[in-house]
């Protein structure tokens, strides 16, 4: 009898529940779950209790991986995060990055990397920080959305940052401009057939371990010409002048 694999879903958005982009990354787990012999966890960033990172470097020296700091979440979240299949990292884009409790997080899983040696000007080999504790079959998606009318120039700085440390084409990422306004001011079709092309894509990288370039590229246009995309905004700030708190 084969072993179920692990899904762990890491909801970076400080809505938890409430993120628009935790409901795209749930019809993402939904399709994946399509095959069968998979189980998925969800977990908070935001209700874990987390030291942030004092870079004594230990994790790369005297400890083996693992961190210093004791007495928070982060021992058995990374064990859970080492035990894992699949990871999905879900989050919204905060001023061009990821949200404060998640860089926080990601700070602290400095010791599940190898170290880096640095290298010479003009070689030419993969930069990236290799696994130190390698799984079979381990495979990663980040899928993120943002408020701008594009999401290519916006997504730029968190899709360095993964392709830093994991390596170009080591992952499957999305990114899902003018997500807000999709839902709140799209036809109800309209968001549920991104739903779908997310649940489609999901199974297929349960299938395949990554998403075709197409589908990605789909999955991340934008619903909205910028123009109306514009009038659209235009309207959410003068609600928000006007009092109106987005819970």
């Amino acid at each position: 009898m084969s072993e179920t694999r692990k899904i762990l879903v890491i909801n970076g958005s400080p809505k938890k529940g409430a993120s628009l982009t935790l409901r795209v990354t749930k019809a993402f787990v939904e399709g994946m779950l399509r095959i069968g012999g998979l189980e998925a966890e969800y977990v908070n960033v935001s209700d874990m209790n987390i030291k942030p990172c004092t870079g004594c470097l230990c994790c790369w020296g005297s400890t083996g991986g693992k961190c210093v700091l004791r007495g928070d979440d982060m021992e058995a979240f990374r064990e859970k995060l080492l035990g894992s299949d699949f990871v999905i990292e879900s989050f919204p884009i905060y001023f061009f990055g990821v949200p404060g409790p998640m860089k926080t997080m990601t700070d602290r899983l400095l010791g599940v990397m190898c170290s880096l040696y640095g290298r010479e000007s003009g070689e030419d080999y993969d930069i990236r920080h290799a696994m130190q504790f390698p799984k079979l079959g381990e495979k990663l998606a980040v899928i993120t959305s943002c408020g701008f009318s594009d999401s290519a120039e916006v997504f730029e700085p968190v899709r360095s940052q993964f392709d830093l440390v994991f390596g170009k084409g080591n992952y499957t990422s999305f990114c899902c401009p003018q997500l807000k306004a999709l839902a709140d001011k799209g036809s109800g079709q309209r968001f549920e057939k991104l739903l779908a092309g997310f649940a489609d894509a999901g199974e297929q990288f349960a299938r395949t371990g990554s998403v075709d370039a197409e589908t990605a590229e789909r999955l991340s246009k934008a619903p909205f010409s910028a123009r109306t995309y514009r009038v659209l905004m235009e309207s959410f700030w003068n609600k928000k002048k006007a009092g109106d708190r987005d819970d």
